[in-house]
């Protein structure tokens, strides 16, 4: 839940995208930003302005002149300073409820002598970092649990890579989810309160207004009375029953049996386990032991109710918007509300009994009533490391997409081969007067590099060669602010454990707005 000290009117229209709990990660959370420039500070102020709880600046860079170009978060008067205390003192106008602190040291000297410096923190953002550095981080900061996020700004090209071991997702909140009805396996609660309704003893009032759920269950059951007992599932079956549920409408513009007939469709499914949920019941984390974190035993809590209940989730207990009286809708939902606190209090017994087992201190009553709410949108992302990455190519992926005209993948093997370049020369290409000779330069290091790959040479033209070395490293701010909107949104996903976060690489190209997202 959110802490007492949460703003509810500062944070409002937040609040109704991620609710209290959300808000109140953000608001414990501490972000550490190495680097900051134009794309690294339009981050940051994209989560101060929520109210993320703190946030650090490592860079021992000083203000230039390029900064003030294409970064906001520096004056003319700061020209010469400490650009991690110029951007600090900046980025905390923006909200006086967030700390933020700074560190004038080199990123590169901190991971190579003093890597501990980044436990302590919820996430870090990384930008500009050479290829060993972004190795080494990734590498201690799996071991840690901590996500990375790599984001760039190059030229006109936008590239964000997320790197974090295992991601659990408890409101995974799909845009337009169907409504848990249990028309097709109703509830003995929900039949009774169908059965106890005599359709031909109501008024036309009270007829045009009994809740469309109920007339589906009630009409069900008699149209089953004589198929055998056996649900609508041909087409054919299907239009009969449809035929047969509007036959008792009164009149043929009832506008409780229109919302029946069009939801119809949708609810004499049979009921399915998502894909997602599947994949984690069947996942060797759900063999619990003392060292499993919170989430894998309710997860083996959830495979146990289950089992005792014919494969069946537990019930939300939502019930939409319908035509209705509000004494009979009121009726309604208290029926669903009833029957899912029953669930609740049967998957937290289960819980109880595998905490008891293995010797765990309790879970929080929030924390399983929110699980168990919401156990239809369950997801989880193992992310590839940054080291499998480079070491273990998905050359067909890579292949296949290269081969696609316009595709974004073209910009991928360019941004290596920057990497690499910079790794050779200790510079961006193009970054000096004399761009020109570094176009040769850097085709070599692509044509070495998709090589090593096992890709064709040929399908990196020259063009896009030089277009990158033209960039000389330079960084836009049109693109750092669009970067920056992408890398904190998924920043807010991550901190939350709300809305899937993209797997795992995400690459914008400005030149024509196009974009694309690769597992990589």
């Amino acid at each position: 839940m959110a802490t007492s000290t949460t703003d509810t009117d500062k944070y409002d229209r937040q609040l109704r995208l991620w609710g209290e709990d959300g808000q109140s990660k953000l608001e414990r959370s501490h972000i550490l930003l190495l680097n900051g420039s134009a794309t690294g500070t339009e981050t940051l102020k994209n989560l101060v302005l929520p109210g993320i709880g703190s946030f650090t600046v490592v860079d021992n860079k000083k203000v230039t002149e390029s900064d003030l170009g294409n970064n906001f978060f520096v004056e003319r008067s700061s020209l010469g300073k400490s650009r991690a205390t110029v951007v600090c003192e900046l980025l905390r106008e923006l909200n006086d409820r967030v700390k933020g602190f700074s560190v004038e040291e080199c990123p590169i000297h901190l991971i190579n002598n003093n890597i501990s410096f980044f436990k302590d923190f919820s996430l870090v953002v990384a930008n500009r970092l050479p290829e060993e550095a972004v190795l080494t981080l990734s590498q201690y900061l799996n071991e840690q649990n901590i996500p990375l996020l790599i984001t760039n700004s190059y030229g006109y090209i936008g590239y964000l890579r997320i790197s974090t071991p295992e991601h659990q997702i408890i409101e995974s909140k799909p845009d337009d989810p169907i409504d848990d009805l249990r028309i097709y396996n109703p509830f003995k609660q929900l039949v009774d309160m169908a059965d106890a309704l005599e359709l031909d003893k109501l008024n036309t009032q009270q007829h045009s207004h009994v809740p469309y759920v109920l007339l589906l269950v009630k009409l069900l059951k008699e149209w089953r009375s004589t198929h055998n007992d056996k649900m609508p599932e041909t087409r054919a079956e299907k239009e009969e029953f449809k035929k047969f549920f509007n036959s008792h409408s009164w009149s043929g513009d009832e506008m409780n049996f229109e919302e029946g007939a069009q939801n119809l469709l949708k609810y004499i499914q049979p009921p399915r386990v998502p894909g997602d949920v599947q994949n984690l019941l069947k996942d060797p984390k759900t063999n619990i032991t003392e060292n499993s974190d919170d989430f894998w035993v309710l997860v083996a809590a959830l495979k146990e109710f289950m089992a005792n209940n014919n494969n069946t989730l537990p019930l939300h207990g939502n019930v939409p918007d319908m035509t209705s009286e509000t004494h009979n809708f009121i009726q309604l939902q208290k029926c669903y509300q009833e029957k899912a606190l029953a669930d609740l209090s049967e998957f937290s017994g289960y819980v109880d009994q595998i905490l008891t087992k293995v010797g765990k201190s309790s879970i929080s009553s929030d924390l399983v009533k929110k699980f168990c709410k919401n156990t239809r949108f369950l997801n989880i992302i193992r992310y590839r490391t940054i080291s499998e990455e480079y070491n273990q190519p998905k050359t067909n992926l890579i292949t296949s997409e290269l081969e696609q005209a316009d595709t974004v993948m073209i910009f991928y093997i360019l941004l290596r081969g920057i990497d690499k370049f910079y790794k050779t020369y200790h510079k961006y290409p193009g970054s000096s007067d004399d761009f020109e000779s570094d176009i040769p330069l850097l085709k070599n290091v692509i044509t070495q590099y998709l090589s090593e790959i096992n890709v064709s040479n040929d399908l990196v033209k020259d063009d896009y060669i030089a277009e990158f070395t033209r960039f000389g490293g330079s960084e836009l701010h049109n693109i750092a602010s669009l970067m920056g909107g992408v890398t904190s949104q998924e920043i807010i996903k991550l901190i939350t454990h709300q809305y899937t976060p993209l797997n795992n690489t995400f690459i914008f190209n400005g030149i024509n707005s196009t974009a694309g997202s690769y597992n990589l």
